[in-house]
């Protein structure tokens, strides 16, 4: 089969596009024919080991983000059928750890990711086990599909499960134009909240505002952007701040929150460290949230709404596989809404 691997970590140049075996389902997996594979700045530290991020065995297929139909069924899988249109979760559960064990398995213990620990959907054929595979709706172009597991797995997971998102409250989303932020964007409005967004540019703010959001603020041209936003807001703040970034907008994000308000963090594609007024903190009542890891139970509660047509994969460029290392470099550069895909052959 086709695939993009690498056999040590490093540029972009370490990316290789050739053949290596298809794999081979086994008990409780299922194979699937991929149609489509999207980016997360995952894959880059996969792929270049930043952050630490260590992959293998080699030779690695990257990849943590994918779509395509199942062609073949291991034993002991018998909800599932070839043919079916799917999505793949990439975050691979023990089942036998005690947090599995009493339902609680965003606590595993034995924790593996496709695309770092072990091969991940840059190729044509991956082998899944069968609980993380879901079907999709045939109105769902196998792009989009692949732009939504990971980045609506985690905008679900911060802003319904962590920060407890409710009707009408008022969210800032940083970082609009990433995959995870317009995700934000979507399941915040589904939810009938106001939205409110910053990006690093005009193009994505007006993007983000097409895709629902009430208004945003260009954190180039305006790094002290907490009181534009508040502004926004009549004045009043903001009630949950999903961030994504880190560092560079620790301070101003925490000047749009409202007394009682909550930050929600699954990023720091800026920077990790920040200073934290703890007397700000404890005299309004704010909560600083951590992401954390996601349930599958979560993961079926977005795609249902992505069957009924709520949410949906925002699509920012799509390349052929061949040239994912162009993409690469495209999300470095940042210069882009949405998600970038590779349309596999």
């Amino acid at each position: 089969m086709k695939a993009i691997y690498i056999e040590e970590q490093g540029g972009v140049e370490n990316m290789i596009y050739g053949d290596l075996p298809e794999p081979a389902p086994g008990p409780g997996e299922v194979l699937v024919r991929l149609h489509a594979a999207a980016l997360n700045h995952l894959d880059l530290y996969a792929r270049s080991g930043g952050n630490r991020v260590r992959v293998g065995p080699f030779p690695h297929i990257l990849g943590s983000d994918m779509a395509g139909e199942i062609v073949e069924l291991g034993s002991d899988v018998d909800h599932l059928v070839v043919g079916q249109r799917v999505v793949i979760d990439y975050v691979i559960k023990c089942g036998t750890c005690t947090h599995c064990v009493i339902g609680h398995d965003e606590l595993c213990q034995k924790v593996r990711d496709m695309g770092i620990h072990v091969a991940g959907g840059y190729a044509q054929y991956v082998k899944a086990p069968f609980q993380n595979v879901y079907a999709i709706p045939d109105s769902l172009s196998f792009e989009e599909a692949a732009a939504i597991p990971l980045v609506f797995h985690t905008a679900w997971h911060c802003l319904v499960t962590r920060a407890g998102l409710k009707a009408g409250e008022s969210v800032l989303i940083n970082a609009a134009g990433s995959g995870v932020g317009s995700a934000g964007i979507q399941i915040a409005k589904a939810l009938h909240c106001r939205v409110f967004v910053t990006a690093g540019s005009d193009m994505k703010i007006s993007r983000a505002i097409e895709t629902g959001a009430d208004g945003g603020v260009n954190y180039t041209t305006t790094p002290d952007f907490g009181g534009a936003i508040r502004e926004m807001t009549g004045g009043e703040g903001i009630n949950v701040v999903f961030d994504s970034v880190g560092t560079a907008v620790w301070e101003e994000s925490f000047a749009t929150m409202k007394t009682g308000g909550r930050l929600v963090n699954c990023g720091v594609t800026s920077g990790h460290m920040a200073n934290l007024h703890l007397g700000r903190l404890f005299t309004r009542g704010l909560t600083v949230l951590g992401s954390g890891g996601r349930s599958r139970r979560e993961f079926g509660d977005f795609m249902n709404l992505v069957h009924d047509g709520t949410l949906h994969g925002v699509v920012g460029k799509v390349f052929p596989l061949e040239q994912a290392g162009e993409a690469h470099l495209l999300m470095e550069d940042r210069d882009f809404f949405g998600k970038i895909v590779l349309a596999i052959p």
